[in-house]
């Protein structure tokens, strides 16, 4: 079997096929991933190049946003024309299993800016801010030291393995 070259045309870039992977997400996480796809998708052709997501992270500012990037990161891999199962795919792999305890890590490592180990209430705090959550810092205090096993408003790995597993009802 040839291939057909035309001369002087290059073949259209495609994203490499990746093996099926189970989707992780609830379908409310998908909707989500969908609407900030959309909010990346800038010209609505239904694809998105890694420059306009990096156009629509620098308009939310790094400082403001440490966990969209970190969520984010090394999407470029994925090439120049991605598409929503493409976008879903990565943000599923990046988020892991919530059912492993690397894939819980992975996800303390999102709110772990400061590089503690813990879920602190000040990453809490700023995780709640990014993703619009109106609950006070009292009341996110509260929340964490009612699951928290260091009797303060922190969570360690396992604490947070607990909660992300319901394991633990606080």
């Amino acid at each position: 079997m040839s291939k057909k070259v035309v001369k002087g045309k290059e073949a259209p870039k495609s994203q490499p096929k990746k093996p099926e992977v189970e989707i992780k997400l609830t379908e409310d996480e998908i909707k989500d991933c969908k609407e900030a796809f959309d909010l990346f998708d800038l010209d609505s052709s239904g694809t998105i190049d890694p420059k306009e997501v990096q156009a629509a992270l620098n308009s939310l500012g790094r400082d403001q946003s440490p966990t969209i990037f970190r969520l984010l990161a090394g999407i470029e891999e994925l090439g120049a024309e991605i598409d929503f199962d493409a976008f879903l795919g990565h943000i599923n792999d990046r988020l892991g299993n919530r059912e492993s305890k690397e894939g819980v890590q992975r996800i303390l490592d999102l709110f772990d800016a400061e590089g503690t180990g813990h879920i602190t209430l000040k990453a809490l705090t700023r995780v709640a801010r990014e993703l619009g959550e109106s609950m006070t810092e009292e009341e996110l205090a509260h929340a964490l030291e009612r699951i928290s096993s260091l009797g303060k408003p922190e969570l360690t790995f396992e604490d947070f393995y607990k909660v992300m597993t319901k394991k633990v009802y606080g």
